[in-house]
């Protein structure tokens, strides 16, 4: 008996040991092991297609490295096509690309035209701070890892004296990937200096998203003496070459690098960009990766990524979960891109944010999740809107490659993000000079105007309407522009009224309440009266479909129908309510918007439809809908396009229970879906996030309490958080009383 007894009572000290040891190496475990870069990058098809780079770069990195297919999406790629070689420059999560310049592909034989290069792969890896893959049909092992407007690349050539490294100056990624946004090679030159074992040039560049030609500088250098070298131009080589330059508008053009290789032997390629200057790239390329020690450069990308995932630690969740959670966290980090001195046009200290594509998309989720962990990147980016206001007098929604982008997709956004920092008390802004372009936007010549169509601007008198009358005639998006023009007006004159503006906080005041001039009291479907429809000048209303989505600058809505905005209206929550017939009926109408797929929580301005259910009295509906659209993210896929992080931001906020109305200084609170949240603020201080219970099963908050008070409401102030707190909720399996009142 006595050594059974000891027999078992081994085993359970094994048995412990083991758990021990499993939640030990859990512990252990960085946070970018839990990075899946293959989430909203190997999806198929449209219309779950996330459109997310698949290569490696920095957090809000200058450069970001990787590879390219034949009818690659609009980051470039497709998991299911050769890999035709690699480019120096993507954007995340986008509906329309953009770049894909300084193209390398490693050859076997050389190989000048655009198709020849392609290559089947095998032994692809991913990470954040690395991608590798071999190169079938070469033998080749390509692998690539970033710096900040650098990159560094390692090929493993076979044996062969017909080993190649190409590198192409007319490729890019909107003339010859993903082509049906149309791309132009307008001006180039590229050139080898055989001493120096440096190749460098530039390029100038037309097509995708937003305005204006942009250049594109490189300075690379290469680790081996060639054999031999030489340029090419429209399909002619030009051995022993060393120059080549663009005549006419589309010419292909570019350089290669002949090597007589040894079985495994690496060649080490180190690539400089800039948006500048030649002499700006080889500046950053010299600054940042000295040698070509490829492991040391890879080892400072691991410590980066490190340093910023760690700032939000989730527990008591599967290795699936935290991995869902880190990668969006990772998205969340990789647009907008941190382009000081490296831009034309700004003096070398002045901030410079590039590739706002565009605000409309982050100004909702990814700039207050970045108040909350990483300040001083918001202040440098407001910092960068006074900057460019300052050389351009203009400062739009979409800033890309250089260009302010004419077309906005809704209002005057910059206001939000600027605002919605000044309530939370961000440091290192000049404010009056932020304010500035609060009040160009809300009175001058550049903002609230609407803007009607791709066949040329069409801004007209009539249009003046919005800030006359406060409401936008019935045109192309007149209905969603006049919305978020209100909102606009509500952010801009809180900010005026905490600065003592008086006077423009009454009259923005005035204007941001003036949404209900669209509002059709007569619109009725489904048994819900009351909607946002159309107006015409006269002041008729016009019938329209109130189900139809009317797309991309088009008619009335943008990316919507009727019911999604009908939902937007941020600062006046309670007066739409109001309109709608009151509590119980605006309940009815939202669970029916749900349940019927008439609203899309999934696109950004039905980010905050959920959370309405809250100022209605039934914050365990919010509850319950969240948890329905956060399975919506999986470990393989997305239920869109990331837009630049917007989406995996709401991701963040949702599954720990918490959500910003952006431009305003509160979050709404629902329950987090894990056992324990911990945010660490820039000032070491922490904000915890506890959900007792948590689980699939039980997502409705029986009780809150905050820094030990319990805590009735649903909503929860910045200034009550925003120098650490802890918020515990007690969840359940049915819905509760919490905080109906």
């Amino acid at each position: 008996m006595q050594g059974q007894f000891f027999l078992r009572k081994t085993k359970a000290w094994m048995l412990i040991l083991g758990i021990f040891f499993l939640y030990e190496a859990e512990a252990q475990s960085k946070f970018y092991e839990y990075v899946d870069v293959n989430i909203g990058t190997l999806q198929t098809g449209t219309r779950d297609q996330g459109n997310c780079i698949i290569g490696p770069q920095l957090p809000f990195g200058a450069i970001s490295p990787g590879p390219q297919t034949p009818n690659g999406h609009h980051d470039g790629y497709s998991p299911d096509e050769n890999i035709r070689g690699f480019g120096q420059l993507h954007v995340s999560g986008t509906g329309w690309g953009k770049y894909g310049q300084i193209f390398l592909s490693p050859q076997i034989g050389l190989e000048i035209n655009e198709e020849g290069h392609d290559s089947p792969k095998s032994h692809e890896k991913t990470s954040p701070y690395e991608y590798g893959v071999t190169l079938t049909r070469y033998g080749i092992r390509a692998e690539v890892t970033p710096a900040r407007h650098s990159a560094i690349y390692r090929f493993v050539f076979p044996e062969s004296k017909q080993s190649n490294i190409v590198l192409d100056l007319s490729h890019h990624l909107t003339k010859d990937i993903a082509t049906i946004i149309g791309g132009e090679f307008s001006e180039g030159t590229i050139s080898i200096d055989t001493t120096a074992m440096r190749v460098s040039g530039y390029g100038e560049y037309f097509g995708g998203f937003g305005d204006g030609k942009y250049p594109v500088y490189f300075s690379a250098v290469f680790s081996k003496k060639p054999a031999g070298f030489g340029t090419w131009k429209n399909g002619v080589v030009n051995q022993g070459s060393t120059r080549e330059t663009l005549t006419a508008v589309n010419d292909r053009l570019g350089i290669f690098l002949n090597y007589n290789t040894h079985e495994n032997e690496e060649i080490y390629v180190k690539v400089g960009i800039s948006m500048k200057s030649v002499e700006n790239a080889q500046y950053f390329l010299d600054r940042e990766i000295r040698d070509f020690n490829y492991e040391s450069i890879k080892e400072t990308a691991k410590e980066e990524w490190e340093n910023e995932l760690s700032k939000i630690k989730v527990e008591g969740v599967s290795k699936e979960e935290k991995t869902i959670f880190y990668t969006a966290l990772y998205h969340a980090m990789l647009m907008p891109r941190n382009r000081t001195n490296n831009m034309r046009g700004f003096d070398k200290t002045a901030p410079v944010w590039d590739d706002q594509y565009a605000v409309w998309d982050t100004w909702r989720t990814l700039f207050p999740l970045m108040v909350l962990i990483n300040p001083d990147m918001v202040a440098d980016n407001i910092n960068a809107f006074i900057e460019r206001y300052k050389v351009n007098n203009v400062v739009k929604d979409a800033f890309i490659a250089g260009n302010d982008m004419i077309a906005e997709q809704g209002g005057n956004n910059i206001d939000n993000i600027i605002v919605d920092a000044y309530l939370k008390g961000i440091d290192g802004v000049n404010w009056n000079d932020a304010y500035k372009i609060i009040k160009e936007h809300a009175e001058g010549a550049t903002g609230r105007l609407g803007w009607q169509g791709f066949d040329g601007l069409k801004i007209n008198d009539s249009l003046d309407g919005y800030k006359k009358n406060g409401w936008l005639p019935a045109g192309t998006m007149s209905c969603s522009y006049t919305l978020e023009y209100a909102y606009n007006d509500f952010c801009a004159a809180t900010m005026a009224k905490a600065m003592g503006k008086f006077p423009d906080a009454e009259r923005y005041f005035g204007r941001s309440g003036k949404w209900v001039n669209l509002w059709n009291p007569d619109a009725e479907i489904d048994g819900f009266k009351g909607f946002i429809t159309p107006k015409n000048s006269d002041g008729t209303f016009l019938d329209i479909d109130l189900k139809k989505n009317w797309g991309s600058w088009h008619e009335y809505f943008y990316e919507a129908n009727s019911w999604t905005y009908s939902f937007f209206v941020p600062h006046q929550t309670d007066r739409l309510i109001d309109l709608c017939g009151g509590n119980e009926v605006y309940v009815n109408r939202l669970i029916h918007a749900f349940e019927n797929n008439l609203t899309n929580p999934a696109n950004e301005q039905g980010f905050l439809t959920a959370t309405s259910f809250i100022h209605a009295g039934r914050p365990d509906l919010s509850s319950k809908y969240i948890r329905g659209l956060l399975k919506g993210y999986t470990s393989t896929s997305l239920p869109g396009n990331d837009d630049s992080g917007a989406m995996s931001s709401w991701y963040v906020f949702s599954s720990m229970g918490i959500f910003p109305n952006a431009g305003q200084d509160f979050y709404y609170l629902f329950g987090s879906k894990f056992a324990k949240s911990t945010i660490t603020l820039q000032n070491g201080k922490e904000i915890v996030i506890e959900s007792e219970n948590a689980s699939e099963d039980n997502i409705y908050v029986q009780s809150c309490t905050v820094n030990g008070e319990a805590w009735n409401q649903a909503t929860i102030k910045h200034n009550v958080i925003g120098n650490g707190a802890r918020i515990k909720f007690v969840m359940g399996s049915s819905p509760s009383n919490w905080a109906r009142k």
